[in-house]
């Protein structure tokens, strides 16, 4: 998310902003209990504000697929499957979400069968009954507006058909009433992990546009609904009356646009701001880790999160991969971990630590740059060459990339860098047509499984025209088969195995350059409870809450709080 950024923020906005954050003078942290989970029982009510420096890429939950975007789809959308309030691993279980129960599997692992709650509604105005029949209008929807998350259902039966155009309607998906059928055409182990991702959220025919024209704000069928949308501007949340789960806690989630990350750390400080969304820059996390006030309002966790430089094996000259290894052995990652603080591992894999079937191959331990420098020369580049280095704006992308330039500057290979938001970075080194050669990407997992690194960004058979995920182009036959014979592997040690094998092999190919595997930082208020990193859903926007003051508090003891 992949994976899982606004480069136009007016004058005006940003002066707002900061006025807003100047004005309520300094909080003091005792005037809540500090950390996530004190302060007593979750108590229902208030409006808490996030910031963050970039724009929602969508609200369209079939096209949205940007990590700080996901916390807002998420809070609106629920699908089928859900996974439990829990931080960590045993986030990872999947529990029933708008469907009656988990599916009855039958037919050797390919035939899935749900019932859609009886009180399951979408929110006003539309306000009537989810039925199946919304399910799969969202599913066919998926393949008609050229969604991210295609190739995910692409073995549905009947998917083959509506790639090729010769089929509107997916055949493998039969709705009936509040009975939904999915039929794949072979068995797949991660699934029921592919149907709690948001692009399997229903969708009512008669409201959303099957192809063009903007995605109305009033569609929802989650714990919140939008309340108001301004593209670079901000994201309103209210409470969902109709939603049939556990209500949310807060009345009003707020997301503001366009606030850079130091003056971000600003405003929850001073107790305009709740909560970012964005990494703490390194020099406010070293402070802020020091100061034992703000440091249990620090949540630093692993969001089974790969960064690397992919490169264009389609373009000249990393089509040779005499080339992509010199780059490999040109880049120090120790001073890439010291751009996130120290919050990372060096990476020699594609895998992450914590991702089961990982293996740590500690591949291109460099820098080597005498290698590097023969490997071009005897690529034919004896003077390296110039290029483009394309990455987006939040940090610590920027100074990362710069280290880099710099790097490769010590081998010949002259980087000129080209900066984006991160809400238009994805959607354009996606757009195969734009032909982009070498940039940065970070891929933050949507479930706890390697197809999701591999099959996602490195299988050949996913390239698709826009939203593409595998930005190197990388269509290798036998690393193909490869994955996809791991893909349909049940038994769990064969399955590791496999993985690693193909880790490997990516790693000789190497179209990729991974670099650290990060954990993810963020600051949140002290009067802000329930905040964690979830390992699939990233933040749970109904498990925040308002907490009580501390017992013997002063009163006005602490700043005004956020508008």
């Amino acid at each position: 998310m992949s994976g899982r950024t606004a480069r136009v923020c007016t004058a005006l906005a940003l002066g707002v902003v900061l006025a807003a954050a100047g004005c309520t003078g300094h909080r003091l942290a005792h005037a809540y209990p500090l950390g996530s989970q004190s302060g007593g029982p979750p108590r229902p009510g208030g409006r808490a504000v996030f910031v963050r420096e970039g724009d929602q890429d969508y609200i369209d939950p079939a096209l949205s697929y940007e990590l700080y975007s996901s916390p807002v789809v998420m809070g609106v959308n629920r699908m089928l499957l859900d996974y439990v309030n829990e931080p960590g691993v045993a986030g990872t279980r999947r529990v029933p979400g708008l469907a009656t129960s988990l599916p009855t599997i039958t037919d050797d692992g390919t035939l899935y069968a749900f019932r859609v709650r009886p009180d399951a509604r979408f929110a006003q105005p539309i306000g009537r009954h989810i039925v199946a029949a919304d399910f799969k209008y969202a599913l066919e929807r998926l393949f008609r507006v050229g969604s991210p998350g295609v190739d995910f259902f692409r073995h549905i039966v009947g998917a083959a058909n509506v790639l090729a155009g010769r089929d509107t309607a997916l055949a493998g998906v039969i709705a009936r009433g509040d009975s939904l059928y999915i039929r794949l055409e072979r068995p797949d182990p991660v699934f029921l992990s592919v149907l709690s991702m948001t692009f399997a959220a229903p969708l009512p025919r008669e409201a959303v546009p099957a192809v063009s024209g903007a995605f109305p704000t009033t569609i929802a069928s989650g714990p919140f609904r939008i309340a108001e949308f301004s593209p670079r501007q901000r994201v309103v949340l209210v409470k969902n009356p109709d939603y049939c789960g556990s209500p949310a806690w807060l009345d009003t989630v707020e997301v503001r646009f366009g606030v850079t990350t130091s003056n971000g750390v600003a405003m929850i400080r001073r107790g305009a701001a709740d909560g970012g969304l964005f990494e703490v820059p390194a020099a406010e996390y070293g402070r802020l880790r020091n100061d034992p006030s703000w440091r249990p309002q620090l949540d630093v966790a692993d969001g089974l999160n790969t960064t690397f430089m992919f490169m264009n094996v389609r373009m000249k000259p990393f089509n040779d991969v005499r080339v992509r290894q010199a780059v490999a052995w040109a880049v120090d990652r120790r001073i890439a971990v010291k751009t996130y603080s120290g919050k990372a591992s060096i990476a020699g894999e594609v895998l992450p630590p914590s991702m089961p079937g990982s293996l740590q191959l500690g591949r291109y331990p460099g820098p080597d740059l005498a290698r590097a420098r023969r490997l071009l020369a005897e690529a034919g580049y004896p003077h390296g060459f110039s290029t483009m280095l394309y990455a987006g704006t939040e940090e610590p992308w920027p100074r990362l990339v710069t280290v880099i330039q710099q790097e490769l500057a010590e081998i010949g290979i002259r980087a000129t860098l080209d900066f984006s938001e991160f809400s238009t970075y994805f959607a354009m080194i996606g757009d195969t047509t734009r032909h982009v050669p070498f940039g940065m990407f970070g891929w933050y997992a949507d479930y706890p499984d390697p197809s999701n690194f591999f099959d996602t960004l490195l299988n050949g058979h996913r390239i698709t025209a826009i939203h593409n995920n595998n930005n190197s182009m990388f269509d290798d036959a036998t690393v193909n088969a490869m994955i996809e014979r791991a893909m349909v592997t049940r038994d769990d040690s064969s399955r590791v195995r496999l993985w690693q094998d193909v880790d490997r092999s990516v790693m000789d190919e190497v179209p990729m350059v991974p670099m650290v595997h990060a954990l993810e930082s963020r600051l949140y208020a002290p009067r802000l409870g329930g905040w964690y990193r979830h390992l699939t859903c990233v933040l749970k926007l109904e498990s925040l809450y308002i907490k009580s003051d501390a017992p013997g508090a002063v009163a006005g003891s602490h700043a005004e709080q956020p508008r």
